[in-house]
């Protein structure tokens, strides 16, 4: 059975370079949450007759792209690339691809770019062909990791663009987005399970006699931790620590935050980016730690971020207290110009 499934799947490819063929640029991605809002994005403001998007299918709790130049792929075994301009690899936590680029180093260095997410930045497996692949683009994507990739993999002379992620949570929703009259001060801890979300609920619990309501998402991510998590919270807060367990919609997701008043982050990594700026556009208050890359970014942004690591220095009074909340609103709006960032996207696809 399973042979029979390889070569269905190698016919399937050897069809699909015929129209591969007819392309300037092709997207590789999966269906995370992130994947079908760029492709939307991307077939609203630019020619879906010069782009190509092949897809695996990896979640069954997120949508898949939708769009006629969508490909559901099962393999990239046997897809012929050579006519191609420019290959945009949407992240590389998927090892296949990253053996293919391996194994096709010419290709790898002449025309494919890597939009880094974070997390395969920071938890990147260490061996010679994962490194090799990450240090030989022809062009990497990112607002906020530039200096942690050069770093990690002594990337020289290569080009870095900015580019801004399309978020599933858009201006749209924001706008309609209504605050419940709390008569507490609503905190959320991280944008998913992390084990940071223990060291910050240590950190908090100096509060825990205040009029306060701590929350956590544990849908996603580290979730060998959520036991001890909800464990942890429950002791320090007692009824004043809820837990997520479910998925949102991305309209829900932006109903949620904007009841919390404070939106902290604790991941010792870039992470939740749509996160903090929904939040801020929100009005929220949010932390983030100062060794972040984001930290020092957005602040060149004009936005107020507060650090993380002083939330144990802090009286409840200023920890809560929000003035620059108006400013940060209007910077922050800008990530969700869909004019601006498709004048981002522009600089890539024009790129020699």
């Amino acid at each position: 059975m399973r042979f029979f499934k390889k070569i269905e799947n190698y016919i399937s490819n050897i069809k699909l370079n015929a129209q591969l063929n007819k392309y300037k640029y092709v997207h590789i991605m999966f269906n995370d949450k992130f994947n079908k809002p760029f492709v939307d994005f991307l077939n609203k403001n630019f020619d879906n007759n010069e782009h190509i998007i092949l897809c695996k299918r990896w979640f069954v709790e997120f949508p898949f792209p939708v769009g006629k130049n969508v490909f559901e792929i099962k393999t990239l075994k046997n897809l012929d690339f050579a006519k191609n301009e420019k290959i945009i690899c949407h992240s590389l936590f998927d090892q296949e691809l990253v053996d293919y680029l391996y194994s096709n180093q010419s290709l790898l260095k002449a025309k494919a770019y890597w939009i880094i997410w974070g997390g395969d930045l920071y938890n990147a497996l260490r061996d010679e062909k994962n490194d090799f692949v990450r240090k030989n683009f022809k062009g990497y994507l990112t607002d906020f990791d530039v200096e942690v990739a050069q770093d990690k993999y002594g990337i020289i002379g290569k080009p870095f663009y900015c580019i801004h992620a399309i978020f599933p949570i858009t201006k749209e929703m924001l706008i309609f987005c209504q605050k419940q009259d709390n008569k507490y001060t609503k905190i959320q801890i991280n944008n998913s399970c992390d084990e940071s979300t223990l060291e910050m609920l240590d950190v908090l619990s100096r509060f825990k006699n205040e009029n306060i309501k701590i929350t956590t998402i544990l849908s996603y991510g580290e979730t060998q931790f959520k036991d001890e998590i909800i464990q942890k919270g429950k002791e320090n807060f007692g009824d004043k620590f809820e837990y997520i367990e479910d998925y949102m919609t991305p309209s829900e997701y932006a109903q949620h935050l904007a009841q919390n008043d404070i939106l902290i982050l604790n991941q010792n990594r870039q992470q939740g980016v749509g996160n903090t700026i929904a939040s801020i556009s929100l009005g929220k208050k949010v932390y983030i730690r100062s060794d972040i890359s984001a930290f020092k970014i957005l602040r060149d942004f004009n936005i107020n971020i507060f650090d993380t690591k002083l939330i144990s220095k802090m009286e409840f009074k200023d920890f809560i207290q929000n003035n620059d909340f108006e400013n940060n609103k209007k910077y922050a709006m800008k990530f969700f110009d869909n004019n601006y960032k498709a004048s981002l996207w522009k600089v890539v696809f024009d790129a020699k």
